[in-house]
């Protein structure tokens, strides 16, 4: 019995370990930059883990298309990143963080000046935290307000 327990642990760790390196190699091009490099990594490694038979059921490989948006966004592609992000809600990924990417989608336009754009993501998903994008709408909306009447002053 407690060797049969060490071999399904041994077994198990060197299963992870694998499967830990090419999340380390994802990680690792994305920090040196090598974005669509490391996109290929997530995705290669997340079909893999998605046709592992020995897969445990707790596990979501779709988790990976988390990473693969934050990169997206990170190359300034919010539509990309948003469409990964749907995706990832899709196959049942943890709503909190499916909520805290379309955030950083909204943030992302909001500082690159595109505040309609910012206020159509918050507007689009405002269901899936209605309490932060509330208050993230109120400020934007504020900004924008502002600006109307900066150029209203101006003319």
């Amino acid at each position: 019995m407690a060797t049969a327990a060490i071999i399904i642990l041994t077994t198990s760790s060197c299963s992870l370990s694998s499967h830990g390196g090419a999340v380390d190699d994802a990680e690792a091009l994305t920090a040196d930059g090598r974005y669509e490099d490391a996109i290929q990594a997530y995705s290669h490694h997340m079909q893999e883990r998605l046709a592992d038979t020995a897969r445990p059921e707790w596990e979501n490989p779709y988790f990976y298309l988390l990473a693969i948006g934050d990169i997206q966004l990170r190359m300034g592609e919010p539509t990309a990143a948003l469409t990964s992000f749907n995706e990832a809600e899709k196959h049942q990924i943890e709503q909190p963080l499916i909520a805290d990417r379309y955030r950083s989608v909204a943030i992302w336009y909001e500082e690159h000046g595109h505040l309609d754009k910012a206020l159509e993501v918050l507007q689009t998903y405002r269901d899936r935290d209605s309490l932060i994008f509330d208050t993230m709408l109120d400020r934007i909306a504020r900004k924008m307000t502002a600006q109307e009447s900066q150029t209203t002053t101006k003319r």
